[in-house]
Formats: C-alpha cells, sequence, structure tokens
C-alpha cells in the first residue's frame, strides 16, 4: 500500500473553494491510503461431446484476453470518518484469431464507494454505501448495505451485516435461474482466531427465499519443520416453504474436510466434499465458489455440481501436491474425483485433472497458469461423454 499526500493538488484547489466559503480541499483530504491490481488473463475453454466442440463451463471456447484493473483510494475525512472509493476496469470481451476485436471504449466504473466510521472506545467500525460482501457464501460479490464490526474481546469479530441489493448482472457469477442473488440479505456471524485454533459461525436470511447458516474450524500445528492445517465445513439452508412447493427446490447442505501441509519446499492437500440431492435442486452458495472448500477449477461449475444451484447429490475427493524452486518458481498437479447421482437418471462419473505453474517475480508480480481436463462419463448408452478442457495464462500486479 502506498501512501500519497495530495499537498500540491489540495493548495491549489484550495483557494478556489475557500473563495465560494466551502471546506478547503486541505482540510477535507489529508491523506489518501492508494492501493491496487492489474491483471492479464488468456483463456480457452472447450468442451467436447462427441464431435461437437461447444463453451465450456468456464468460459468461451475461443481464445479469449481478459483484462482487469482496480484502484482503491481511502481517505481520512475526519478523526472518526474516512471514505473509500475502488475504479475497476474489467473487460472480458476480447476474443482471439478470426473474431479479434480490441476494446478501446470501456472506461474505469466505480465497483465500491463507502463510508467507514470508526469508534476506537467500543473497538467498532460502521461501513455504509456499495462494498464487497465478504461472506461464506460470496467470492467478490459487491452489495449495497451496511456492515457492524466490533473487536473488543480480543481475538473476536462480531459482525452484523444488511445488503440491499448486489452486482446480480455486472459480477457474471450469480446463477442466473435461482434468483437469491437478487434478494435482500440480513445477518450476523462470529469470526474467532486463538492461534492455532480459528473458527467462522455464519447465519443470514435471504429476504423471501431461504434462512442460510454456516460453520468452518480449523487447528494448525507443527512438528519438526513440518507444518499442518486441519479444516472443517459445514453449510445449510432451509427455504421458505413456497420455494419448495411452487419451485420444487431442496433445502441445502454441504460439508467439506481438508489437510493442508508445508513440508520443506514441499505443500500438500487432500480432502472429501459432500453436497446435493437426488431428487431436486439445491443450492450451497449464492456466487461463484462462495469461500468453501472446493478445490479445482471446473468440477463445482458442471451440470448436477454447480455450487449456486444444481439437482445431484455429489461426493468428491481429491489431494494437490506442489513443489517449490528457490522459493519463487512453484509447480503443482491436483485431481478431484467423484460423483454425481440423481434419482431416475444416470450417475455422472467426474474426474478433474489439473497442472499447474507460477513464478514469483517479486513480492508484487506473479505470473502463473494452469491446465485443467476433465472428464464426465455419463454412463448412458448412446450419449457421447463430455470432456472440458480449459487453460488460462495469468500475470498479476498488486500495489
Amino acid at each position: 500500500m502506498k501512501l500519497v499526500k495530495l499537498s500540491l493538488v489540495a493548495a491549489l484547489a484550495a483557494g478556489a473553494f475557500s473563495a465560494a466559503n466551502a471546506v478547503s480541499l486541505e482540510e477535507a483530504i489529508k491523506d489518501v491510503d492508494v492501493s491496487g491490481m492489474f491483471r492479464y488473463r488468456f483463456e480457452s475453454d472447450r468442451l467436447e461431446q462427441g464431435n461437437a466442440v461447444s463453451n465450456g463451463y468456464n468460459g468461451v471456447k475461443e481464445n479469449r484476453h481478459r483484462f482487469k484493473s482496480q484502484i482503491n483510494f481511502k481517505a481520512a475525512l475526519d478523526d472518526n470518518f474516512k471514505a473509500f472509493v475502488q475504479f475497476q476496469y474489467g473487460n472480458t470481451k476480447e476474443p482471439g484469431f478470426g473474431n479479434a476485436e480490441t476494446d478501446t471504449h470501456s472506461t474505469f466504473v466505480v465497483n465500491q464507494a463507502y463510508l467507514e466510521y470508526t469508534n476506537e472506545a467500543y473497538a467498532t467500525n460502521v461501513l455504509f454505501g456499495k462494498m464487497e460482501v465478504d461472506s461464506i457464501w460470496t467470492d467478490d460479490a459487491v452489495g449495497t448495505g451496511a456492515k457492524v464490526l466490533n473487536n473488543s474481546i480480543e481475538g473476536l469479530t462480531f459482525a452484523g451485516y444488511w445488503f440491499d441489493s448486489f452486482n446480480y448482472t455486472d459480477d457474471g457469477d450469480f446463477n442466473t435461474n435461482i434468483s437469491l442473488g437478487k434478494a435482500s440479505l440480513y445477518g450476523a456471524a462470529v469470526l474467532g482466531d486463538f492461534d492455532p485454533f480459528a473458527f467462522q459461525v455464519w447465519a443470514a436470511y435471504s429476504n423471501n427465499w431461504a434462512f442460510l447458516y454456516a460453520v468452518d474450524a480449523s487447528y494448525k500445528f507443527a512438528f519438526n519443520d513440518m507444518n499442518f492445517k486441519i479444516q472443517g465445513q459445514y453449510l445449510g439452508n432451509s427455504l421458505d416453504s413456497d420455494k419448495e412447493d411452487r419451485l420444487g427446490l431442496e433445502n441445502g447442505n454441504f460439508y467439506a474436510a481438508q489437510i493442508q501441509a508445508n513440508i520443506s519446499a514441499f505443500d500438500f492437500q487432500a480432502g472429501v466434499v459432500g453436497f446435493g440431492d437426488k431428487d431436486k435442486t439445491s443450492v450451497v452458495v449464492l456466487e461463484d465458489k462462495g469461500s468453501v472448500i472446493a478445490p479445482g477449477e471446473q468440477i463445482f461449475y458442471s451440470e448436477g455440481s454447480d455450487l449456486r444451484g444444481s439437482h445431484g447429490e455429489n461426493f468428491f475427493y481429491f489431494a494437490g501436491l506442489g513443489y517449490t524452486f528457490a522459493e519463487t518458481v512453484r509447480l503443482g498437479f491436483d485431481y478431484i474425483g467423484g460423483k454425481t447421482e440423481r434419482t431416475g437418471m444416470n450417475d455422472i462419473d467426474k474426474n478433474e485433472y489439473i497442472a499447474r505453474v507460477s513464478y514469483a517475480y517479486s513480492p508484487k508480480l506473479t505470473f502463473s497458469g494452469f491446465y485443467s481436463y476433465l472428464t464426465e462419463d455419463l454412463n448412458q448408452q448412446g450419449v457421447d461423454d463430455r470432456d472440458d478442457q480449459f487453460i488460462r495464462l495469468e500475470a498479476l500486479y498488486k500495489f
């Protein structure tokens, strides 16, 4: 994070504002924290079934260039108030080769804008405006609403939140068929960090949709030069009766557990994930893969296994191994396998294999890439199985 003093600009503007009896810019803006990121991605996602080739679960089959930039400004307005604004440029419409069209007209938009009040005597922060939700059911979704955070007890954070709307269309990672993302969300959470033990307890009500609840717990321990972390999660929801009766949905349940380890230059993870219903569609998260244990790049977006809402009872097991050379170059391989079962329909056996590479050029600049190959055995005579190949190359700079 870089500290920028706007003294020259403020001094020049202060005279003009003073002439109109307005608050001087020198007083209104003292110091501004500036941070952000720039990201470039090259992607291609091809789903093949027999002789047919279509878009994959994560994107289009044509080569695609994706650019995203965020610039954050946080300014102290008064002793207890700060303002945060995030400008974002996100362009996902630049295919390659014969369909190439370079976008030069898209502009930065205001992705977040909120006011933060801090009461140090009660260790309480109040945020209201447009901000990232930061819940266990979302990834990077932005909503309009308010949060209250309290840290009066060491190691504990108490949170209350209300969001009246979300960036349902702009985000692109909500389920367009099940519109929980269009409902208001009210809730509370308790987050504890008593190293080596940590936990999260979440509760929320999605207006006219469902009561949501979740628990996350982890424990870290070390043995000689080996570091381990064990983590478990459970998420559930109870739908409003009309959603069960009229839409044919079922209450959702999700459980997952994993162990992670770092042994010298090696890193390792393994675990299990289960969720869904054989007879009806159920929902685990509101957006993308939320913040749940869901490894892989494609399997949790696939038919019957989509965490945002799908028809199928799922059980998966996973393992991953990586090795880091000279603390800069990491090579890794991940595997996720399991089955989706649906009453009156054939089971779908699924396997995803992922090869990864990353290079930390500096603490701020990282280059990475992966190749994911997903196989779906539909176990249905006369129907071809599906294969999805997804490749991504990325350059990421954070400041």
